[in-house]
């Protein structure tokens, strides 16, 4: 359990980055490629739980990287970013047409943004605190 707190305490946001962003070439790139007929068999990707899982992981990880990092340096970017991505991806779940594909990515990117934001903002912080104990 340590090991798992540590990894989410020192890399909650690469991972967070790294599943937003394969989550957002998982709603952009697949549709093309069913089309194209090159993932046959694979039908099972395409399916809503996929998105859901998608949805529920990054959820678990942002919401425990961004909102306790946001409790630490009190910068907001992050976060509303985050939620916007949330919203606008759930959003595109819920649709089922054609502009599903266009919600789910845009949120995804978006919240893969916010833990790009996360991670600058904690390390700024960061350094900060160790240059100002410096001083």
């Amino acid at each position: 359990m340590k090991k798992i707190k540590h990894i989410f305490n020192n890399h909650g946001d690469l991972l967070g980055f790294a599943g937003s962003t394969l989550c957002a070439l998982h709603c952009s790139a697949l549709p093309v490629l069913f089309a194209m007929g090159m993932l046959s068999g694979f039908e099972w990707m395409e399916s809503h739980w996929v998105e859901y899982v998608f949805f529920i992981s990054a959820v678990c990880i942002a919401g425990y990287t961004i909102l306790r990092s946001y409790l630490e340096h009190r910068k907001p970017l992050a976060l509303m970013i985050a939620c916007t991505g949330f919203l606008i991806f759930l959003i595109g779940v819920v649709q089922h047409n054609h502009a599903e594909i266009g919600f789910t990515t845009f949120g995804g990117v978006l919240i893969a943004i916010a833990h790009i934001i996360n991670w600058k903002e904690q390390h700024s912080s960061k350094m900060a605190v160790v240059q100002s104990s410096v001083l």
